[in-house]
Order: structure tokens, then sequence, then C-alpha cells
């Protein structure tokens, strides 16, 4: 009997000692990072497990009408769940459970797949985009960060098959003037879609706008014969939140301060896309 029983007080000893992992449940909803609403009939699945929403066992079908999700049974451990649907682009999270909290709530985000890219307003349908009307005035900076011109000549007849290899009149030129700021609320809340930033992070940052000499901006190319132009103030940077939302999709958070400012959005140090904008 004394042999029977020593095993057995060995490995209670052993479970009290060094515990056991446990299992939990992993559940969530799905929605729409414009909107806010739910995706109706979503696949979801855990990469590298037999949970999914596609598997003929899925217990909870009626769920995924509301874009919600149950996997029960998942043991502890770290893993990545995504989220797709037909016509969406990607929604993906990197997630652990631990012993002491073994079930987790998760909400995933995708978006449609006809958002093009840029800044925008989150609520309607595919967001409000805000139209980047200086983007035809920028100029490629290094150090600078970004550069406008204030104006540029543009020869309208240069499209003219005719009119090639002719010198252009004054009635053939047309002055564009750099338009005049977006007007913004001090706080900041957009979505910025970049579909090349799938694996490199995002940041973004705020700089006070300020007209400069082009000469003291030697890194910048693109400005031509100009001899001034628009130019973030490098010393004065306002870091913004950055949050990953989907594939290639961002959310970005934060107070601007008063005054013109440029927008700038980056990664690994190169400018991707600036905005002009104005907090009053």
């Amino acid at each position: 009997m004394k042999k029977v029983l020593l095993p057995i007080a060995t490995a209670a000893i052993a479970l009290s000692l060094f515990g056991c992992d446990k299992s939990g449940t992993v559940s969530g909803q799905v929605l729409d990072a414009f909107t806010g609403k739910p995706i109706e009939m979503p696949t979801v699945w855990m990469d590298s497990t037999i949970y999914g929403t596609q598997s003929q066992n899925y217990a909870y079908k009626d769920m995924l009408k509301e874009g919600k999700f149950k996997f029960e049974g998942v043991s502890v451990g770290s893993y990545l769940i995504k989220a797709r649907r037909s016509k969406y682009i990607l929604g993906q999270q990197k997630f652990t459970t631990t012993n002491d909290n073994p079930n987790l709530e998760i909400t995933l985000y995708e978006y449609p797949d006809t958002v093009s890219p840029g800044m925008y307003i989150a609520g309607a349908e595919g967001g409000t985009k805000i139209t980047n009307n200086w983007a035809i005035f920028s100029t490629t900076c290094k150090e600078s960060v970004a550069g406008l011109r204030t104006s540029f000549e543009q020869d309208m007849s240069a499209s003219a098959p005719s009119q090639k290899g002719k010198k252009a009149s004054k009635k053939d030129i047309k002055v564009n003037k750099l338009p005049e700021p977006k007007v913004m609320d001090a706080s900041l809340d957009v979505l910025y879609c970049n579909p090349g930033s799938v694996t490199v992070a995002v940041e973004a940052a705020a700089y006070p706008a300020v007209a400069a000499a082009v000469s003291a901006h030697a890194d910048c190319q693109g400005f031509d014969n100009d001899k001034k132009g628009i130019f973030p103030d490098v010393s004065k940077k306002t870091e913004l939140a950055v949050e990953y939302k989907a594939e290639g999709l961002f959310s970005v958070k934060g107070n601007l301060p008063k005054g013109k400012q440029f927008i700038v959005f980056s990664s690994n140090g190169k400018t991707l896309q600036s905005y002009y904008v104005e907090v009053k």
C-alpha cells in the first residue's frame, strides 16, 4: 500500500510546486475601422492552430452575424489572430494569455479594400478623406523633413502636340499658388492609410510651418529657382500617437498647437506624406 501511495504523493507535490498550464476562452468582435460597426460573417482564425470560424466543428456560427467569435479551450500562450472578409483588408493582432489570465476579449478591425492611401476622418462609410491639395507643391527633403513651394508656373500648352517645341506665350502660362492650409481642431483623431506599411511601423509628428529661404534647406529637391518656401520647424516637434488598426491602416491621435503646421507621416526616417494644416 505504501508503494502505491508514494508515487501519488510525489505527483501531488510536483503539481503543487510547478502547477499546470491552464486553458481559457478567446473571444471578441470584428469591427469596421472607419464606422465602428460590426462586420457581418467575418472569417476569424488563430494562426498555426486548430481554432477558426471556418471549421465545420465551430459551434458559434450564429454569432458571426454580429461579427462576434469565440474559441474555447485555448491553452495559455502567445498567438496571432487574424480576421478577413471578402472586399475587406486583413486585420490581425498578437496576444498572450497566462495562467493568471487565461481568458481574453479582443477587438479586431478591418476596412474596405476601396480605401485609397491618405488621411481620413472616421465615421462615414469608408471615411472622409482629407484631400492633399498641397502634394503638387511638395518637395523631397531629408533633414528638413518636408518643404512646400509657394507657387509655380505651368505651361498649359505643353501637352498639345502642335505646340511642342514652341516657346509658351504669357496666356499659356498658369501660375499655381499654394492653397490655404486646412483648418483642423487641436484634438487630432484621424486614420492614415498607407498600404506599403504592412511590416514597417508608421510614425507621425506635427511641426510649426515657417517661411524660410530655400538656400537654408539645401537638402530639399524640387524648388527650381524659388527663393522662399514653407518648411517645418524641426526643433519644435510634436509627437503624435500611432496605433495599428489593420494592414496598412493606422489610428493617429494627439494635440496640435495653434497656428499653421505640417502633419508629417514617415517610416524608417523617410517622409511618406505631409499635410499643411492650421489650428485656430
